[in-house]
């Protein structure tokens, strides 16, 4: 029984995730008063960003809008 390999929009979808979850550390880091906490959240801004429009190139120019 052989497992489904990622696809790119998987791969998008959990980076922006982890780019979403760094910017929200950051960000609590940030009010906690930590001087890496801007660094950390602009970087997961950067990050979460940075894969939304990949998404959303992947949905524009993607494998799903040429089948149609």
């Amino acid at each position: 029984m052989g497992t489904r390999s990622w696809g790119h929009r998987d791969r998008l979808l959990v980076f922006g995730g982890l780019g979403v979850l760094v910017a929200v550390c950051g960000a609590v880091a940030a009010a906690v008063g930590a001087s890496a906490g801007s660094g950390l959240m602009l970087s997961g801004t950067v990050l979460g960003c940075w894969e939304g429009f990949g998404l959303w190139l992947h949905g524009a120019y993607g494998r799903s809008a040429r089948e149609e």
